[in-house]
């Protein structure tokens, strides 16, 4: 009897059940949907998304701002947040059975809590605030309006961000586990399956290099690739790229669960059942990055990196690395699972051959270890890289380019693209001559392939310009001394019938840093849409009738400043 293969049977039986008994506990929540309308989902927990998993399900509102929104359980607002992007205007209701409810992208909140909210942003004078109201001071029932959904943030249409968080540990959990149902008949979708060499002694049909192979349907939930010849020697991954549809909605979402068998053998599996936000970036260790970055895929490693700290892996033999040293014909399954239990398959064969060429070794010229720290210096550029900040060992690359005089240094080449950096890498780059007064003015910047540029925080660190990085590429220095545009949307010189008045700000570089308005010299809420470049100020009271003269003063991360100043009549 093969005890090892007993053993892993018995465990992913219990695990099966311990899966269960999490989903049965969370539906003994009985929580109520956030919305009156048809739960129909634009995304799904722990889709791909860039540089993150998302964190909740986005439910569409049918191309509309304003529905409201209701608290899914007794419990108290616990939290208020509004941003210019990200989660724009968010909500957090902390529930008796120990959950979290959080509710973003809003138009507004209901009345007393917007009043509350607008009190404390005129007392910060601050547009982007985080508010944490006592424990128990606004108290909710199950039901409650609470709030209107909207398109706020880095929102690109209306609907309102869903989720469920673990209160004592602050955890996100997949909310389709709660029993929140939109309907899903549809098994997911795979598209290709990827074979990796992992190691200098690994060959794919006497190559190095990954293979990627697209897979034909053969019918609802079944897949199978084309007759090819597949043989692998050493040590092997595999990835697939799937995705999932719900049956109202044309959106490609995120699958729940991936399990990898080779002959009959549970090799790999993780579920999107829930992760901390600490852990979200991993996303680029799941992915294969590379792929993602030169060739527009997004396929799921069924193996993991030294440095992946992901906690949704569930199952994992040799990290889902395989070893074949061998002459023999071996059978691949894989199954991919949505939320709701439906089922894809996709079987393949491939051979191995421990007589198959190894290609031709290289050899590092400057390596990184990832569970090192590493360093590159030359007299243009230093690189400095934690043991934290790559998830496997490279070889790490650099080059120098020539750059034209819209920038102050050469392009630095720094490694490639297509490698992920986790934690940020110090960046310094020598600076020939600058004239004192523009030092405060210069700043790194990333290049993109089509020519953006990116500005990094950056300061001056023993005569070099430094910033910190979280990706490799192309990278050079610039002066920003040009002030933010700024200029009126909606503006009149009699506002006595208006609800708001609203303007363009814009900044290439550095960034916009602060926005300020004032009237008659008393500080007015202006609240900033990052995505439309828009400041608009509400009128909520605070600008009495009358004559009044306004002034708005908007600033770049390096102070560079705009000022605007107008009359009106309230």
């Amino acid at each position: 009897m093969n005890y090892k293969r007993c053993f892993s049977s018995l465990l992913v039986c219990l695990l099966s059940i311990s899966s269960i008994i999490a989903q049965n506990s969370y539906d003994k929540a009985n929580f109520r949907s956030p919305l009156d309308i048809p739960l129909v989902l634009a995304g799904t927990f722990g889709e791909l998304r860039s540089n993150h998993f998302h964190s909740g399900i986005d439910i569409k509102t049918k191309g509309k701002e304003g529905f409201p929104v209701f608290a899914i359980e007794d419990g108290y607002v616990s939290r208020m947040k509004t941003t210019a992007a990200g989660y724009g205007r968010a909500l957090y209701i902390t529930h008796e059975n120990g959950f979290v409810s959080v509710y973003a992208h809003l138009k507004s909140y209901n009345d007393s809590l917007t009043k509350k909210f607008l009190e404390e942003q005129y007392n910060k004078q601050k547009f982007e605030l985080d508010f944490f109201p006592e424990i128990n001071q606004f108290k909710v029932s199950k039901g409650d309006t609470i709030a209107f959904t909207g398109n706020s943030g880095s929102s690109t249409a209306p609907h309102l961000h869903f989720e469920i968080r673990d209160a004592q540990s602050q955890e996100i959990i997949n909310p389709l586990l709660f029993g929140f149902k939109a309907k899903d008949t549809t098994p997911p979708f795979i598209k290709n399956i990827h074979i990796y060499p992992l190691d200098q002694e690994s060959s794919i049909n006497n190559s190095a290099d990954t293979l990627r192979i697209p897979v034909i349907q053969i019918s609802a939930g079944k897949y199978r690739i084309d007759s090819m010849d597949i043989r692998l020697k050493g040590l092997i991954g595999f990835g697939v790229e799937v995705f999932d549809r719900l049956d109202n909605a044309p959106n490609k979402n995120g699958i729940y669960s991936i399990e990898l068998h080779i002959d009959s053998a549970l090799i790999y599996k993780h579920r999107m059942e829930r992760f901390a936000f600490a852990e979200t970036r991993y996303i680029n260790s799941l992915m294969d990055f590379h792929a993602k970055k030169n060739y527009s895929m997004r396929p799921q490693k069924s193996f993991v990196d030294p440095n992946n700290k992901l906690g949704v892996y569930e199952h994992l033999i040799n990290n889902g690395k395989l070893f074949f040293n061998d002459k023999a014909e071996h059978h691949g399954l894989y199954i991919i699972k949505d939320t709701e239990g439906n089922k894809s398959t996709l079987e393949f064969t491939f051979s191995t051959d421990s007589l198959l060429k190894c290609p031709e070794k290289k050899v590092a010229i400057h390596p990184f270890y990832c569970k090192e720290e590493n360093s590159f210096k030359n007299e243009d550029v230093e690189v400095y890289v934690s043991n934290k900040s790559l998830y496997q060992d490279i070889d790490f690359q650099y080059q120098k380019k020539q750059a034209d005089d819209s920038f102050i240094s050469d392009i630095h080449c720094i490694h490639n693209k297509g490698t992920a950096v986790h934690q940020s890498y110090t960046l310094s780059i020598a600076i020939d001559s600058l004239e004192n007064r523009l030092r405060d003015k210069a700043l790194i910047c990333s290049l993109g392939d089509s020519g953006e540029i990116y500005c990094l925080a950056s300061k001056w660190d023993n005569g070099k310009l430094t910033a910190k990085a979280r990706i490799f590429g192309n990278f050079s220095a610039i002066i920003d001394t040009i002030a933010p545009e700024l200029k009126i949307k909606q503006f009149s010189s009699n506002l006595s019938d208006s609800k708001l008045m609203s303007f363009e700000v814009r900044d290439t570089l550095s960034g916009l840093s602060s926005y300020n308005a004032y009237v008659d010299g008393e500080w007015i809420l202006l609240e900033y849409d990052a995505k439309k470049n828009r400041l608009t100020h509400y009128f909520d009271g605070k600008i009495k009738p009358g004559q009044h003269q306004l002034e708005i003063i908007v600033q770049d991360s390096v102070k560079n400043e705009n000022r605007l100043k107008l009359e009106f009549v309230r």
